[in-house]
């Protein structure tokens, strides 16, 4: 049994115009010019952007309409659209069922839903000028995730990303000189609710490298290794000279967003980065001597 599927159409706000025979469809995919977009979420703006303007006086309008020749099954089997989109019959409302037929165009298997019909535009010099015969395609095939606005690396090092705790062993306000002073930090991810165009996102921040400035002059310490306390440490720094000190800790991030509710992520591209410091500490160093009495009696010797 056949099932019919009609355009939609987008023009200036008003839905129902119907797209006639007489109108043949030209397949432009590739040609220049603002009718071709480069994203779902790009052709869906102006989708949307083209209902608000006033009928009269657009020189641009959309509609949404299926092709007819599609690869089926997820790309598996090349075929005609016949029993998904009613092979061009016309459906009670005089609405096209399908798009062009010179074509051969796979449908994407969706996560969040079913996928989103083509968008045809058609564009005229003036309101006085008629609309052209032809439609032109402005974006093909889509899914429901991938309508999401793009995050950008400004974008995501906006986001308040908290800095992950750095700790130090021994922790007392003191270290030996030329003995390992070791370095730790946490690994957790960070989930983040944010606003974008509009779209509620959600947003996973995950921490990629840590570099360690031990705040005497010597080359940083840049690993992918969160750390370990004593005896499995593997991030440390031994100071070669005397004097106070303080650490800082420099976390980059990378991320990952979708829409909320949705099943997809998107990467982020570029990263993040935090920073932290310790309070500040000496290196010190500690000689060992004879004493003449234990230097754990109370009250502690002199020479102690």
């Amino acid at each position: 049994m056949k099932r019919a599927v009609g355009a939609i159409f987008l023009a200036v706000g008003i839905l129902g115009t119907a797209i006639t025979p007489a109108a043949a469809v030209q397949i432009d995919e590739h040609s220049a010019g603002d009718s071709v977009f480069l994203a779902a979420f790009e052709a869906a703006q102006e989708d949307r952007r083209s209902r608000t303007v006033d009928p009269a006086v657009a020189l641009v309008r959309y509609t949404r309409a299926p092709m007819c020749n599609v690869a089926t099954g997820g790309g598996a089997e090349m075929g005609d659209a016949d029993e998904q989109f009613g092979g061009g019959d016309r459906d009670g409302d005089g609405l096209i069922a399908c798009g062009p037929s010179n074509t051969t165009v796979p449908v994407p298997v969706c996560v969040d839903g079913p996928p989103l019909l083509p968008l045809w535009s058609q564009r005229r010099a003036s309101a006085a000028d008629p609309w052209p015969a032809t439609w032109t395609l402005a974006y093909g095939y889509s899914c429901p995730e991938d309508v999401v606005p793009p995050m950008t690396e400004a974008d995501f090092r906006r986001l308040p990303l908290a800095p992950p705790v750095l700790r130090l062993q021994p922790d007392r306000g003191w270290v030996l000189v030329n003995k390992e002073t070791i370095v730790m930090t946490d690994d957790a991810e960070q989930t983040l609710q944010t606003t974008l165009l509009g779209y509620s996102i959600e947003v996973v921040a995950s921490p990629s490298s840590y570099r360690y400035d031990f705040g005497d002059g010597s080359r940083d310490l840049v690993t992918t290794s969160a750390g370990h306390p004593y005896p499995d440490h593997d991030t440390f720094h031994r100071y070669e000279t005397l004097g106070t000190v303080a650490v800082t800790l420099t976390t980059t991030w990378t991320g990952r967003y979708r829409l909320a509710g949705s099943g997809v992520w998107h990467d982020i591209p570029g990263t993040a980065e935090t920073a932290t410091t310790s309070a500040p500490f000496t290196v010190e160093e500690r000689r060992s001597r004879l004493v003449d009495d234990l230097c754990t009696d109370i009250p502690t010797p002199d020479d102690c």
